[in-house]
C-alpha cells in the first residue's frame, strides 16, 4: 500500500513538473516581451536574452525543486523545455491556416486565444521561422546549462541525455531552419500581388513589368494594347472592319453629337465598326482629332478596360464596350452617384484553354475551381501527365479577371506565382502555348479574343477546353448551353444627356447592329 501510494505521489509530482516548466517558460518570456514593447526596447534582441534567461532559471530551479519532482529519466527532464518550441509550431500552423483562408474549418477565436496565451512564440513566428528556431534552440541550451548547475549544486546523480538524442534534435532544428528559410525565399520570388484597385497601381505594375514603356508596357497603342489595333482603325483605308450590306438606319452627322466610345481591347473591333457605320465622315474626323491632340474629342478612343471605366464615370467617355463591370467598378459608379445602363449587344464565351499538346480536353467547373484555388496541383489528377499545373491569372479589374472572380464565386483565387501572372490576355495565350513545359499551363480569356484578335489567322498553339462536357462553339454559345456564356455590353450612364447615346445602344440591339456584331466574330443576341 505504501509503495502504491508512493507511486501515485511520484506521478503527481512528475505531472506537476511537466506542467510547471513550460508554463513558467511561456508565461515569463511573454511578460518580458510585453514589457519590452511597453518600454520601447529593441524587441528581437531583448526576446533572445529574456528567453535564454527564463529557460536557464527553469533548468536551474525547477529540475531540482523539492515540491516539483523531476522525472528520473534524463530525456524526460528535457522534454517539457521543448513544449514552447512545439507550441510555436502550432501557432505557425494556425497562422498558415488563417492566411490560406481555411480558418472557416476551425474555430478562429480559439486560434487567436491560443496565440495570445502563447504571446512570446506568436511574436517569434511573426519575426520569421529562422528567428523562432534560433531563439528556441538557444533557450533549450540555456535550460540544459541550468539543469547541469542544479545537478551539481544538489548532488543529483542524473546523466545528460544520450548523444543520439542531442544530435537528432540539432538535425531536426537545422532542417526546419533551412527549409523554412528556403520556403520564405521561394515565396518572395514566386508571388505577385494582383489585388489592383485603382489605375495608378495598375500603371505601377506595368512599369515594374516594363520600366521604359508607356501605359501598361504593352507593345501597341502607347503601351495600352497587347495586339495591333491599326487593322481596325476607321481612318485606315485597308481596315478589316465589319460592313453593312445596306446603308445604316442610324446616321449621326454632327461631330459634337457623336458619342465618345471606349472599352476593352477585345471590343475595339466592334465599337470601331459601329462608329464606321453610323458616324458620317468618321475617318476624317478621327484623323483630325488624332492630329490635333484630341481637339475636338476623339469619337473612338482606346484606353483599355480599367481606364475606360474611369473615363465613363468621369464623363470623358459616353459608352463603354466590354464585359460586366467588377465589384470595384460598380462601387466607383455608386460612390460618384452614377447609375449604369448595361445594354447587352452580343453573346460571348469565357473560355479556358491549355496547350494543344496537353492530352486533357475537358474539365468540370469544380475541377477548374480546384486548380485556381490551389487544391489541385497536378495534371495527373485530371487525366493528364504527371506534371504540376501552372494556372495563369491577370490583374484585378481587367475584364477577364473580373469574369474569373465571378466564375470562382465564394472560392478564393490562390496567389499566383510570378510565372503565372500576365498583364495582358495575349500574354496568357502565348505563355500557355509556349511556356517551357507546355503540358503544365492553363489560362482563360474570351473566345473572340483568343480565337480572333490574338491568333490573327495564325496557329495559336492552344485549344479550348470543354467545360462540364460542353465545348464553346457558336451553337452552344448561342443556345446558352455552354456554362460560361456571357454578354458583350454597351454601358452608359443613366444621366447622360446626349440623345444619341441611347439611340446608338438601341441600334446595336437591332437588325443592323446585330449584323455588325456577328460579322465581327461575336454571337448575335438571337
Amino acid at each position: 500500500m505504501t509503495l502504491f501510494k508512493r507511486s501515485i505521489d511520484m506521478k503527481r509530482l512528475s505531472a506537476a513538473y511537466f506542467i510547471s516548466v513550460p508554463v513558467f517558460i511561456i508565461a515569463f518570456s511573454s511578460l518580458g516581451v510585453i514589457l519590452c514593447m511597453i518600454l520601447h526596447i529593441p524587441i528581437l534582441a531583448a526576446a533572445a536574452v529574456i528567453y535564454s534567461a527564463v529557460c536557464f532559471l527553469a533548468g536551474r530551479y525547477l529540475t531540482a525543486a523539492r515540491l516539483i519532482k523531476a522525472p528520473e529519466k534524463p530525456w524526460a527532464v528535457y522534454l517539457p523545455a521543448l513544449v514552447p518550441f512545439a507550441a510555436g509550431l502550432v501557432v505557425n500552423s494556425f497562422s498558415k491556416i488563417q492566411s490560406d483562408g481555411l480558418h472557416k474549418i476551425y474555430k478562429s477565436a480559439a486560434a487567436e486565444l491560443f496565440a495570445y496565451l502563447n504571446f512570446f512564440q506568436t511574436f517569434l513566428v511573426e519575426k520569421g521561422l529562422a528567428a523562432f528556431i534560433l531563439i528556441n534552440a538557444v533557450g533549450i541550451i540555456c535550460f540544459a546549462v541550468g539543469e547541469r548547475r542544479a545537478v551539481k549544486a544538489n548532488g543529483i546523480d542524473r546523466p545528460l541525455p544520450g548523444i543520439k538524442l542531442a544530435v537528432s534534435a540539432v538535425i531536426v532544428i537545422a532542417a526546419l531552419a533551412a527549409g523554412g528559410e528556403y520556403a520564405k525565399y521561394y515565396h518572395s520570388l514566386s508571388t505577385v500581388d494582383i489585388d489592383v484597385t485603382d489605375y495608378d497601381q495598375y500603371i505601377m505594375m506595368a512599369d515594374d513589368h516594363s520600366p521604359t514603356s508607356e501605359g501598361y508596357g504593352f507593345p501597341y497603342e502607347h503601351g495600352l494594347s497587347s495586339v495591333p489595333l491599326r487593322p481596325y482603325y476607321v481612318e485606315n483605308p485597308e481596315n478589316k472592319l465589319a460592313l453593312l450590306t445596306e446603308p445604316s438606319e442610324l446616321v449621326i452627322t454632327a461631330p459634337e453629337k457623336m458619342p465618345v466610345l471606349d472599352g476593352a481591347e477585345a471590343a475595339y473591333p466592334v465599337y470601331s465598326a459601329i462608329a464606321n457605320a453610323c458616324y458620317e465622315n468618321i475617318g476624317e474626323i478621327q484623323s483630325a482629332a488624332k492630329e490635333s491632340g484630341n481637339e475636338p474629342p476623339m469619337p473612338i478612343r482606346f484606353t483599355n478596360t480599367v481606364k475606360a471605366y474611369e473615363s465613363l464615370i468621369s464623363g470623358e467617355t459616353d459608352i463603354f464596350f466590354g464585359a460586366m463591370p467588377s465589384e470595384a467598378q460598380k462601387k466607383l459608379a455608386e460612390d460618384n452617384g452614377k447609375s449604369l445602363v448595361m445594354t447587352p449587344i452580343g453573346k460571348e464565351a469565357f473560355v479556358f484553354f491549355v496547350s494543344s499538346e496537353n492530352p486533357v480536353d475537358s474539365l468540370t467547373s469544380e475541377q477548374i475551381r480546384g486548380i485556381y484555388s490551389g487544391k489541385i496541383r497536378s495534371w495527373k489528377k485530371l487525366g493528364g501527365d504527371n506534371v504540376p499545373i501552372l494556372a495563369f491569372q491577370r490583374p484585378k479589374n481587367s475584364g477577364s479577371q473580373t469574369m474569373m472572380e465571378h466564375f470562382m464565386g465564394d472560392v478564393a483565387l490562390k496567389e499566383p506565382l510570378k510565372v503565372e501572372f500576365e498583364m495582358s490576355m495575349v500574354g496568357v495565350i502565348t505563355a500557355v502555348a509556349e511556356y517551357q513545359n507546355k503540358l503544365s499551363s492553363i489560362g482563360y480569356s474570351f473566345r473572340y479574343y483568343a480565337s480572333g484578335m490574338a491568333a490573327d489567322g495564325e496557329e495559336s498553339g492552344i485549344k479550348f477546353l470543354s467545360l462540364d462536357g460542353v465545348y464553346p462553339d457558336p451553337d452552344t454559345i448561342r443556345s446558352g448551353e455552354y456554362p460560361m456564356t456571357t454578354s458583350l455590353y454597351a454601358i452608359y450612364l443613366e444621366d447622360n444627356d446626349n440623345e444619341n447615346v441611347p439611340r446608338l445602344a438601341e441600334f446595336m440591339q437591332g437588325r443592323q447592329g446585330q449584323e455588325l456584331i456577328e460579322k465581327t466574330g461575336y454571337i448575335p443576341l438571337e
